[in-house]
């Protein structure tokens, strides 16, 4: 706040003087006086604009979750089971976490998968300020929505836009199309358990939103960006979209 804006609410409370007063010196000095000390040249504003979710960083950010109730720590995950090979001195006793090529002998029952990027959070385990304030504006969506659909659509759009977007069958579950940028906080976010979903209804998958889906607008003409119909003779070497498969739905 400026002093041009402290001065500007001063002679608004000034000017509310009734006529009797209006031109009176003296009063007119003590209703500035008064509203003065009430505003104490705009600091209380300013405790105000140092703690917004939207500017704020570091501990301030630290005292913003203590107020919605979510830290910046999480528990990583564990990377245990996938295929790796042993070092050299480890050939007489490999750890039992090392999966590597199966042989005759077990090639039919030997478990493990690869390790891919999107299975790999932060080794750190402590978000930085990006990244928490996601989870501060996801948990802030949790405490104030009523948790109907309407209002958990409308929250989410107005923090995130496309980038994460709610959806349902109407079947007591509810998934989210998740963009790339934000996945892998999301993954943390489902740790936290601050995706918003109505009492009852389950969170079963996130869908990475890589490129627009094909599909076709709801009956309200309302397009998405995420959805992409029939291409036309105008448009059928360019245009853009894929069919969404059961290789991109990742259980949480």
């Amino acid at each position: 706040m400026t002093q041009n804006d402290i001065d500007s609410i001063i002679k608004s409370y000034v000017d509310l003087l009734i006529v009797q007063y209006f031109n009176k010196p003296n009063a007119r000095g003590a209703v500035d006086v008064f509203v003065r000390e009430l505003l104490a040249n705009g600091i209380l504003l300013d405790i105000q604009n140092a703690y917004s979710v939207d500017t704020a960083v570091g501990v301030q950010l630290d005292i913003i979750g203590k107020y919605v109730g979510i830290d910046r720590f999480y528990s990583g995950q564990d990377l245990e089971g996938y295929f790796s090979f042993i070092n050299y001195d480890e050939v007489d006793a490999p750890p039992t976490e090392r999966i590597g090529f199966s042989d005759f002998t077990d090639y039919e029952s030997k478990i493990g998968k690869f390790l891919k990027y999107v299975d790999v959070l932060s080794t750190g385990l402590r978000l930085d300020d990006e990244s928490f304030r996601f989870l501060i504006r996801m948990r802030i969506i949790q405490n104030h929505s009523d948790h109907s659909r309407k209002s958990i659509d409308d929250s989410m759009f107005n923090f995130f836009g496309t980038d994460v977007i709610p959806d349902s069958a109407g079947d007591m579950e509810m998934f989210y199309f998740v963009s790339a940028d934000v996945l892998e906080i999301a993954f943390v976010a489902i740790e936290k358990q601050v995706f918003p979903r109505p009492m009852g209804v389950g969170i079963h998958y996130l869908i990475e939103q890589a490129a627009p889906f094909f599909g076709f607008a709801a009956y309200d003409g309302a397009a998405s960006p995420l959805i992409e119909g029939f291409a036309n003779y105008i448009d059928y070497g360019t245009k853009d979209g894929e069919m969404l498969r059961y290789s991109e739905l990742t259980a949480p």
